[in-house]
Parts: C-alpha cells; structure tokens; sequence
C-alpha cells in the first residue's frame, strides 16, 4: 500500500510498505477521507512537542472496514466507519474513571502511531463509530476535530447565557466558536487577525470579530463591554499573546480554557491570575461522549462542518498538502484529502 511518512521535518515521503495485518482487536479501514490538522502542521515544521519523526500523519479520518482481527465481530467488516484515535492503557487511574483522553500512556494514531495519510489504517475496534449512511466522508472526517471543540466548551461547564470570546480562528477555534453557540452562550466574539477567518467567522455565526493586529483585544473588549468584560475565554491558537490577552480581557473569577497546542513554554502572569482568581483549565482531545455528540450535532446540522474545508486534495497528490497550507496562509483552514478514486 501507499502511505506518506513525515520522515524528518518539512519532508514528507511517499512510500510503499506492506499491507497492514490487524492485530487482535484492530481493524483495518480503507481511507476515504483525511483532514490535516493543525498538529499535523507543527508537527511538520518539527515544532509539536509531542510528536517525533518518523511518522505518518493523519488522526481525523473515515473510511470502510475491510478486515478484522481476533476477537472482533466480523459485523464490521464493510461498515462505513470514523474512529476515535487514542490508543490507551486500559489500566491507570483515568482510564479506570473514563477519562482515557488523559492515559498515562496514551499514544495517538497519527502522532505516535502511524495515522491515515494512507491507503489503509489500523485501529481499534472499540474506538470505531458507525456513520450515518447519508454523512458524507469529509463530514465524517470532520467528527475528531469537532470532538475537540465539544470537550473544550463542556469541560467549561454550564455557558448558558454568557459572553464567550475565542483566540483563534483556525478549524478549532471556529468549531470552539459555533460550539459555545449552539450550547447556548449569549455573545461569542473571534479574535484572530486574518481577514480571511473573520469574515468565514461572522459567517459561521461570530456576533463580533476582533482583528488583535489593529488594536489588542482586552481594550476592544473593554470598550465594548465595560467593566463587566468576558464570562469565558478560550485559547485556540497555542501562543503566550492570547494567554495574556484572555488574562487581560476576562472578568474577575472567570475561567480561562487553554485548547491550543504550545510549540514552546510560555511566560504567563501569574500575578494576575491569582489577583483576579483566574482559572486556566487545560483541555486534551475528548472522550467517547465527546466524540458521540459530535456526530450528533453534525447530523442535526447544528454545527456547519463543510465551510471550513477550504482545500482540497486527491490521495496521491498528499506530498503537496503543507506547500499549500503554507503558501495560502490563513486562506487554507481545513486542507482535506480525499481517497485516488
């Protein structure tokens, strides 16, 4: 089979290589379709502080099951599949409290397992979610990253009727953005400074947007809002800026949710954050009632998925994907690889 291995930064490699075998409890898929993640791309650029080369990318993918391992129910066998990508231990203390998302061992397809830039890809069983037979590859593909958002605005708690701003208006932050929507938050405001991602940001649904390249986002806000500020803030870009500006922008007592993926530390003003009893929660990837509700809103068409692909790519033209993110900038929001028909 053909796969694409990121065989050092900024050199993505075709090869050819042996079909996989499942293992016991694995399942083979047959990708249809892969979306390039924003890890993907630090990865890339030899910047995720977790991923290593070797690897081949790719964690938000669907496609059909064509073979089974042991102990798996050859019911599955030419199902129309997504699957959620962490590999965990079963074992330690959070994945005996169900929440795996944070396994002292977990292991991602994709990031430190071979993902599905590929013709084919292994995964486990348990992790397979059936799609609706009307969702569309690319919709499916979209579930992962949508599954983010839902874990980030959820871990948030309650946000019904708050004034909600998001840092970032890559596929994320814009998911994050119509999450917090349709869960009911009163004023969401985008700050990202691409022109690009504001207008698709307002399209999606955005009360406000913020260009922070023409004036920083906690005066904005301030002189919008006054006194009162931000209920909830959420970082989505992964850089010391938007960690002090949401520091700078939320009321006092109000939370700080940190879903971006830092390339290095960062200095943040702690000062400030125990003068005003900040809360920065960290937030890692979903659960499996993250992922499922995911696909619900994406059925209900509660959440639109399809206008953040921005390009698109056939299978055997993948070792273009990142010249092309890189060339179109922040034009390029969700780089989508669909299978060589």
């Amino acid at each position: 089979m053909l796969r694409y291995n990121l065989v050092e930064p900024r050199r993505l490699v075709q090869e050819e290589v042996p079909m996989p075998v499942p293992g016991p409890g694995e399942a083979l898929i047959a990708v249809k379709a892969v979306g390039i993640c924003g890890s993907d791309i630090h990865a890339y650029y030899g910047e995720h502080p977790y991923i290593s080369c070797p690897i081949v990318p790719g964690h938000e993918f669907a496609g059909v099951v064509t073979q089974v391992g042991d102990g798996v129910d050859e019911a599955w066998l030419g199902k129309r599949v997504t699957a959620l990508p962490s590999l965990v231990c079963g074992k330690c203390h959070n994945c005996r409290t169900d929440r795996f998302n944070i396994c002292e061992n977990l292991k991602v397809i994709g990031c430190q397992s071979d993902g599905a830039l590929a013709e084919f890809v292994k995964a486990p069983a348990d992790k397979l979610f059936l799609l609706p037979e009307d969702m569309s590859w690319e919709m499916a593909a979209l579930v992962e990253p949508l599954a983010v958002a839902v874990h980030a605005v959820r871990i948030a708690g309650d946000i019904v009727g708050q004034r909600v701003v998001v840092y970032g208006g890559g596929t994320i932050g814009l998911l994050v953005m119509q999450v917090a929507k349709a869960y009911g938050a009163k004023t969401v405001i985008l700050s990202e400074p691409d022109a690009f991602r504001r207008e698709l940001g307002l399209k999606l649904g955005a009360d406000h947007v913020i260009d922070p390249s023409s004036v920083p986002p906690h005066k904005w806000l301030r002189d919008k809002f006054g006194s009162e500020g931000i209920d909830l803030a959420f970082e989505c870009v992964g850089i010391e800026a938007t960690v002090q500006q949401g520091i700078l922008s939320n009321r006092k007592g109000t939370t700080i949710v940190i879903v971006g993926v830092f390339s290095k530390p960062v200095m943040v003003d702690m000062g400030l954050v125990q003068d005003r009893e900040l809360r920065l929660l960290g937030t890692l990837m979903y659960t499996k009632t993250d992922f499922t509700e995911a696909m619900d809103l994406l059925k209900e068409g509660r959440i639109q998925g399809l206008p953040l692909i921005t390009h698109r790519l056939d299978f055997a033209k993948s070792q273009t994907a990142f010249d092309i993110i890189e060339q179109e900038k922040g034009k390029c929001v969700k780089l989508m690889i669909n299978a060589t028909k």
